[in-house]
């Protein structure tokens, strides 16, 4: 027999298998991108979130919710204060008649700009407020309407990084009611694309979210004042 044939025959071995490609980082969001400056971080993230929603919240990542409340403290404060200005020259311009008014009207003018102040002073915890029961009756909202609930933590971000539509609170007069419409629409697309919802359920999320936050300040309203009947 020749060497050849006294050989061992090699045995066929297995393709190796290539490793699955690792999936891609997620880029930060610009207010949470520490190459950044403050300013340039909020004027990007703004831009980004207020133009371009839907990627924006598709593609920020799921994890952190101090920063997304530090931006949503700062821009929806702002915005806050700005509705509340626009509103504050409006009373004063019509305070101007009050001379020729009766003395309820005056009453009635004097307390609310007095609600506007104590509002203005308030506004930091109203805006911590608001994003607390949003946040809730959103996630609440997406659980009750099928599918795996979600965490918490990505619907607090896609709720803070919704209110950068408060800057349009700026607008005179009518920047409350669009800085309003906006930030629903902005929570749509979060929703649609932050949680990967179909435009139909991202749309009943929004519409139940609403219906659920109503019910908890109900609750927490009834809670407060049956406290207050009890304690007196």
């Amino acid at each position: 027999m020749t060497p050849e044939e006294m050989a061992p025959e090699a045995t066929p071995t297995a393709p190796m298998e290539e490793p699955a490609p690792e999936a891609a980082p997620r880029e930060p969001v610009p207010w949470e991108d520490a190459d950044l400056s403050r300013l340039q971080s909020l004027g990007r993230t703004l831009r980004q979130s207020l133009f371009y929603p839907r990627s924006f919240f598709q593609d920020f990542p799921r994890e952190g919710w101090q920063e997304a409340l530090a931006f949503a403290l700062i821009v929806g404060t702002a915005g806050f204060l700005a509705c509340l200005y626009w509103q504050l020259l409006f009373y004063l311009g019509i305070s101007r008649l009050l001379g020729s008014m009766s003395a309820a009207s005056k009453v009635f003018f004097l307390a609310g700009s007095g609600a506007f102040m104590t509002m203005m002073l308030l506004s930091p915890v109203i805006v911590l407020g608001s994003l607390i029961f949003s946040s809730l009756g959103l996630w609440l909202a997406v659980g009750l309407t099928g599918g795996p609930w979600p965490g918490f933590t990505v619907v607090w971000r896609l709720t803070c990084y919704a209110q950068g539509a408060m800057v349009l609170g700026v607008l005179p007069l009518l920047g409350g009611p669009v800085a309003g419409l906006w930030n629903l629409f902005l929570l749509y697309r979060g929703v649609q694309g932050g949680l990967g919802l179909s435009s139909w359920r991202a749309l009943g999320v929004l519409c139940l979210s609403l219906v659920l936050q109503t019910l908890l300040l109900l609750l927490l309203l009834g809670s407060l004042w049956g406290l207050r009947l009890f304690s007196g």
